[in-house]
């Protein structure tokens, strides 16, 4: 290429921006040779210094959502629909950095109440997405058939999706409520109340069975179940003022998860003057931050999420890579972290 070619597209850099067909003219390649370079096809090393220099040299920077549209886009798409809960913060912090280390990018989809999961999806199209993780206690069929039409493998996180076609890594949530339960009895609690999450929410529903299950087996007939609507901390409050008014009061709750147990606990303590865990036991899922804090000293069933992050990540670019391999259900195994809003009680409830 000439000097005064060459001075010519450095001159128009500020002016409009660098395309792959002007990297190619200062490489002396093909324009499909830079394309191959910058998503790992078939190029030698050689070419693909030359082009890489070129690049660098005129300050060009692969578009990949233009890659998109032509094939793979580097593109992971992550849907969360629980932006409430804290929770989620360091986990998509951990999805985002272990998506880059497999050299992809993360988009983020909030499916909030005033756009459905469908909708959401519809978005998430837009960008040719090579895979979908989905954070959702709950997965719709539809969206995995839209995503199967599209040969766009589909992995749940932390719920098990009941979807046909999708790969799950969650929890035995059964095992959880379970462990609840017996936690509790063994505490010397007696009149124990389930503060469930979302109605169609999997998760909680299968921590109501384990924990209503393991009460009856132990002959614990005073239980009570009542619906918390979503996983938040106001959502907490409110069903526990709701249980904490009636005439006969739980003297223990299991929380389907932790940020509600947090906002149960605060209206137990200054709404209505209980001592935890004297007068109230309180027990909650998840172990995030905040529930080591010395403000709460929550007891909780903590979930391994960094090792299901882990496996969700890797079984996505599995099925991205083999797209032949079949859905995956791992399911991985929790641990009572007790802590002091479930100690003995000081006197008999």
């Amino acid at each position: 290429m000439s000097t005064k070619a060459l001075q010519g597209i450095k001159g128009n850099r500020t002016l409009k921006k660098i395309t792959v067909v002007e990297v190619a003219a200062l490489a002396g390649v093909s324009v499909s040779a830079v394309s191959r370079a910058f998503s790992n096809g078939s190029c030698s090393k050689v070419m693909r210094e030359k082009v890489l220099c070129a690049a660098k040299e005129l300050g060009y920077k692969p578009n990949r959502l233009a890659r998109g549209l032509k094939g793979k886009s580097s593109l992971i798409g992550v849907l969360v629909t629980d932006f409430e809960n804290p929770l989620y913060l360091p986990i998509l912090q951990q999805f985002s950095a272990q998506i880059q280390q497999q050299n992809c990018h993360t988009i983020l989809v909030n499916a909030c109440d005033h756009q459905s999961l469908s909708e959401a999806l519809a978005l998430v199209m837009e960008y040719h997405i090579d895979g979908l993780i989905v954070t959702a206690s709950a997965l719709p069929q539809v969206l995995v058939d839209a995503c199967k039409g599209q040969n766009i493998p589909v992995v749940c996180f932390a719920t098990n999706s009941k979807s046909e076609g999708a790969s799950a890594v969650y929890c035995d949530n059964f095992a959880n409520g379970k462990m609840a339960a017996q936690h509790l009895l063994e505490m010397g609690y007696t009149r124990p109340a389930f503060v469930s999450g979302p109605v169609a929410a999997l998760t909680s529903l299968e921590r109501q069975r384990g924990f209503i299950n393991t009460l009856v087996e132990n002959g614990c007939q005073d239980w009570q179940i009542k619906e918390g609507g979503n996983h938040s901390y106001a959502a907490g409050f409110e069903a526990t003022c709701e249980l904490l008014a009636q005439p006969t009061q739980p003297d223990s709750i299991f929380y389907s998860d932790d940020i509600m147990a947090c906002g149960g606990m605060d209206a137990a303590r200054h709404k209505f003057g209980l001592n935890v865990p004297d007068e109230i036991g309180i027990i909650g899922v998840d172990d995030i931050a905040l529930a080591s804090s010395p403000a709460y000293q929550l007891t909780t069933i903590k979930q391994p999420f960094e090792q299901m992050v882990s496996a969700c990540v890797q079984t996505l670019f599995q099925q991205i890579s083999k797209p032949e391999s079949g859905a995956e259900q791992l399911i991985f195994t929790c641990q009572l972290q007790q802590r002091a809003s479930t100690q003995k009680p000081l006197s008999p409830i």
